[in-house]
């Protein structure tokens, strides 16, 4: 039996697949209104993915009125069964006071569940609230060791933040050399800060040999992305 037909008769993994098919046009012309119709039917039986993603359907306004708070209940529904995405998802939630009032230590909790499942955006904003003191108290070697985790899975932003704490010695040792390695892994995913600070690397010849045309390569990509640093340069 084919997944609509399974869908129809209402099995919910079935109306979830059926939804990640709208999603992706795989084998269908993408439609957001039946993504909407196919998460809802499969996430009101309680299947922890479609609930992710109907609360992210409802955070972006595709197929269905943009609603941050029934983001949010959706996201909890889909957190309170360990989806670590929405663990992630409602972390941000509560960081950024979408959909529900700014609470830092609830945003903290929400991100520490999903980050210890290994979810590399999870680790990233916990290394960033225990750098800020956000919602917990402040924690440099705790920082370093969630940035760490996401920056290993290839996350440009937690790199970005590794090569900062090098650079600086905020929670681990001042080192030159990893900072600027960091810093590469994350100017080569297009991260802006990045490619200026490796723009000033090869400008300077710090832990690199002097190389202007490779400074300004950096520097143009970052500008590129309107990076203001960048553009002074």
């Amino acid at each position: 039996m084919d997944i609509k037909k399974r869908a129809e008769q209402g099995n919910a993994e079935a109306q979830c697949s059926l939804g990640d098919c709208y999603h992706l046009g795989k084998g269908v012309e993408q439609d957001y209104s039946e993504i909407f119709k196919w998460y809802q039917l499969s996430a009101e039986q309680g299947d922890s993915n479609a609930q992710y993603y109907l609360g992210a359907l409802y955070e972006e306004g595709l197929g269905v009125e943009q609603d941050y708070e029934l983001a949010v209940d959706w996201y909890r529904k889909s957190a309170e069964q360990s989806n670590e995405y929405a663990q992630c998802a409602l972390g941000d939630c509560y960081r950024l006071g979408d959909g529900v009032e700014q609470d830092y230590s609830t945003a903290f909790k929400w991100y520490q569940l999903s980050a210890e499942q290994g979810n590399l955006d999870a680790q990233y904003y916990l290394g960033l609230l225990y750098g800020e003191g956000a919602g917990v108290e402040q924690n440099l070697e705790l920082a370093v060791y969630w940035y760490r985790k996401s920056a290993e899975q290839g996350n440009g932003y937690a790199q970005c933040c590794l090569g900062a704490c090098y650079c600086l010695g905020d929670g681990v040792e001042q080192d030159d050399f990893m900072a600027f390695r960091w810093y590469q892994l994350s100017a080569e995913q297009g991260n802006s800060i990045a490619q200026c600070l490796l723009g000033d690397y090869y400008c300077s010849g710090q832990c690199v040999d002097q190389d202007y045309s490779e400074a300004f390569k950096w520097y143009q990509l970052s500008a590129e992305q309107d990076y203001s640093d960048a553009q002074l340069r």
